[in-house]
């Protein structure tokens, strides 16, 4: 029987794997050129490795540069919070 409770726990696990991944692919196009990374999900907490936009306005018709990092952080959490609603914490962690 403790076979299937692990087995149960490991899908609810990859479901939300698979949840978290489809709301960032959503939330991408907002992030105004930001990538992020699925890390962790665990204890409320969602930890995503974060990639800067391109910091030269000249490489694209749009500037990126003004949206921060907190800005990702508040992106993040409003999207995350649809399929996590116990979520308490974005961490990002990576360049600044």
């Amino acid at each position: 029987m403790h076979k299937k409770n692990s087995l149960g726990i490991a899908k609810m696990d990859r479901e939300l794997n698979e949840k978290v991944e489809d709301i960032l692919s959503r939330i991408k196009p907002s992030l105004g050129g930001a990538s992020v990374l699925l890390k962790n999900i665990g204890e409320g907490v969602v930890t995503l490795e974060y990639l800067r936009p391109l910091s030269n306005p000249s490489a694209c018709h749009v500037d990126r540069t003004r949206i921060t990092k907190e800005i990702v952080v508040e992106i993040l959490e409003d999207g995350l919070k649809k399929v996590i609603p116990d979520l308490n914490k974005v961490v990002l962690l990576g360049e600044e």
